[in-house]
C-alpha cells in the first residue's frame, strides 16, 4: 500500500530531477530519460499490476511537468513497460548486454514515435539533427539503464546478502 502512496511523489521528483540534470549538463540539447530507465527496470523486475501503475504514473507526471501532449508519454511508457515485461518472460534478464539492447530499442522507438507524431500531426519539422540527437540520447539511456541495473543489483546484494533473482511468473512455459 505504501508503494502506491509514495509512487506519485517519487515520479514527480524523478521527472524534476531528470529535467534539471539535463538542463545543467546538456543545456536542453539532450534529455536524461531517467523515467524511461525506471519503466524499463519495472518491466524487468516488477509484477504486472505494480509495473503498469508505475508506468502510468511516471508517464502522467512526465506529461504534466514537461508540457507534452497530455497522455502521450503515459501511452508510450505503458507500451514500453508491456513490451519489456513480455521480453523479460522469454530472456534471461540478468545479462547486462540484454538490458543495454532492450533499452536502446525502447529509447529509439520512443524517439521515432515522437518525431513521427510531431511531423504528421503537428506539421512540425524536426529533421535538423534528429538522427544524431536520437542516437546519442538512446545510447545515453542505454548506458544509464545498465548502470542503474548494476547499482540496484549491488544494492539488493547489500540488503539481502545476495542478488535477488527476477521473479518467475507462474504462467510462463
Amino acid at each position: 500500500m505504501i508503494y502506491y502512496i509514495l509512487l506519485p511523489f517519487a515520479a514527480i521528483l524523478l521527472v524534476v530531477l531528470q529535467t534539471t540534470l539535463a538542463d545543467i549538463f546538456f543545456s536542453g540539447w539532450l534529455t536524461l530519460e531517467l523515467s524511461l530507465v525506471a519503466v524499463i527496470y519495472a518491466g524487468f523486475r516488477l509484477d504486472l499490476v505494480k509495473g503498469i501503475t508505475l508506468a502510468c504514473v511516471m508517464g502522467f507526471a512526465f506529461d504534466c511537468l514537461y508540457g507534452a501532449t497530455l497522455g502521450l508519454f503515459t501511452l508510450f511508457y505503458l507500451l514500453i513497460f508491456l513490451m519489456v515485461f513480455f521480453v523479460s518472460l522469454r530472456v534471461a534478464s540478468e545479462k547486462l548486454y540484454i538490458i543495454f539492447f532492450v533499452s536502446l530499442i525502447c529509447s529509439l522507438m520512443e524517439s521515432l514515435a515522437l518525431v513521427l507524431l510531431y511531423a504528421f500531426v503537428f506539421n512540425f519539422d524536426l529533421s535538423d539533427d534528429v538522427l544524431l540527437v536520437s542516437v546519442l540520447q538512446a545510447l545515453l539511456t542505454s548506458v544509464l539503464s545498465v548502470g542503474f541495473f548494476y547499482v540496484m543489483s549491488k544494492t539488493e546484494g547489500l540488503k539481502y546478502g545476495k542478488t535477488i533473482q527476477t521473479p518467475q511468473r507462474t504462467w510462463t512455459g
